[in-house]
């Protein structure tokens, strides 16, 4: 399995760097990762719809054009499926099972085209929240880099074992609650 992650945008600040350069190292000897950076279409200051329109488009072409046929492709974006740490490390390692090579494609300040969105196998968000597209880049390698430290046991992600807890912690916080009902 590769990971390509595919974006519009190629200037980015010094810290955006930073934290990306350091999961995409930590990521190596799990998965093969890529990122490619493509341009964005020039804007003006006072874009219509229309101008709008037509620099997703100019976008959209442009990240189609980079995919491989036999890569699955993901869309990154605000209406797409949220998914917990556990369930993408499961996701993941179903595309390892699988053999599938993923391409994850962040869109420019407008979104993705139409095109894209049809071409997407599912649509992802990272968070309900409207995200700066530098910020994605660096969360989507970390919660890339931490899914794949839960399929291979890595001590990154603890709270996975919080979960092991919890059935005992509840029933605690049951008896102290009883407890302090029964006091008064």
């Amino acid at each position: 399995m590769k990971i390509r992650i595919i974006t519009i945008g190629q200037k980015m600040p010094a810290w955006v760097l930073t934290g990306f350069e350091d999961y995409f190292k930590r990521i190596q000897p799990f998965v093969q990762t890529q990122i490619i950076e493509l341009p964005m279409a020039k804007r003006g200051k006072n874009d219509s719809e229309a101008d709008i329109l037509k620099y997703r488009q100019i976008e959209g072409d442009s990240i189609l054009n980079t995919v491989k046929q036999n890569e699955v492709l993901i869309a990154l974006e605000v209406g797409g499926k949220e998914f917990s740490t556990e369930k993408l490390a499961a996701t993941m390692k179903e595309w390892m099972l699988e053999g599938n090579d993923v391409v994850l494609a962040i869109g420019g300040p407008d979104g993705h085209s139409e095109a894209v969105r049809r071409a997407a196998a599912w649509h992802w968000s990272l968070s309900k929240l409207t995200l700066p597209h530098p910020m994605v880049r660096v969360m989507l390698i970390e919660r890339l880099y931490r899914a794949m430290t839960i399929n291979h046991n890595h001590p990154y992600h603890r709270a996975g074992y919080m979960h092991l807890l919890s059935p005992y912690l509840n029933f605690y916080q049951t008896e102290i609650m009883v407890k302090t009902i029964e006091q008064v």
